[in-house]
């Protein structure tokens, strides 16, 4: 479950960069906004928290238009320090605003209770809601890059701006649309996590965070090796936790943070290019 939302919140942080070369310091936002709209939908109207998650992810997908129209495209092409300075005062910003108005306090849905049985292992209810909500977006979005017309707008796009726009494609429109629907896949990863964990407003910071060590160990850029990585990154964390203890397990990302820098810049992305060649 956590390598499958950790794969949301990466591979929506790497679509952006292959896009425009932004590295969204507020990306974890989107994913606290999604939890939240999911949150005020259980708490208040009594809905099931699945059928709350198409509300969070077009909910932050028109968050993530208006973000990129208002502010993103005004900067991205001055320099990836000035985006980057924005964006971390943008997220600072909805930070203070949540704390003042949600305050501090974790919140969770509690709806799902007990386990699952399959054989001799228990799955808790809640872990597997969360995964049946995460692993069809993942989907979505790869038949939406791979099989529709703005999908391939999209990677031509990645691949050469200049070429792609001369060729008739929109390239702005495919920037803000690449940013509300990175948005809505965050949203969609808040909405699975909150079912299991409690989330406050600095929470969506540490995920962010932790999936841009994620994007990183994938290859910057890299849709589907932000996936590989989000799930071999997650399945050894609770290995080493079970293992050995949680500590050590944490520390895990930023010790291969310093390798895949040290020994492959690429990253994952990059080994499996070298290797096809």
């Amino acid at each position: 479950m956590l390598g499958l939302v950790l794969a949301l919140m990466a591979s929506g942080l790497n679509l952006i960069y292959g896009v425009f070369d932004v590295l969204n310091i507020a990306h974890g936002e989107f994913m606290f906004g999604g939890a939240m709209v999911s949150w005020f939908l259980w708490d208040i109207f009594g809905m099931n928290p699945v059928l709350t998650v198409p509300f969070a992810a077009i909910s932050m997908f028109g968050v993530g238009v208006l973000m990129h129209i208002c502010l993103i495209e005004k900067v991205f092409k001055e320099s990836t320090v000035v985006s980057l300075i924005l964006l971390f005062g943008v997220s600072i910003a909805v930070q203070g605003l949540a704390i003042k108005f949600l305050s501090v306090n974790p919140k969770t849905i509690s709806y799902y209770e007990g386990s699952i049985q399959l054989g001799s292992i228990l799955i808790p209810r809640s872990r597997f809601a969360a995964s049946l909500v995460a692993l069809p977006s993942l989907g979505l979005a790869h038949v939406f890059l791979k099989y529709t017309k703005h999908g391939v707008a999209t990677k031509a796009t990645a691949q050469n701006a200049e070429i792609a726009e001369s060729c008739g494609i929109n390239v702005r429109k495919v920037r803000y649309l690449t940013t509300g629907i990175a948005a809505a896949l965050a949203g969609v990863a808040g909405s699975a996590t909150i079912m299991v964990l409690p989330i406050n407003p600095q929470s969506g910071y540490r995920f962010a965070i932790t999936a841009f060590i994620v994007a990183i160990v994938g290859g910057l850029g890299s849709f589907y090796g932000s996936i590989v990585a989000a799930i071999l990154m997650a399945v050894g964390q609770n290995l080493l936790a079970w293992k050995t203890d949680q500590m050590l397990a944490d520390a895990l990302i930023y010790i291969l943070l310093l390798g895949v820098l040290i020994l492959r810049p690429s990253g994952l992305a990059g080994l499996l290019k070298s290797k096809a060649r």
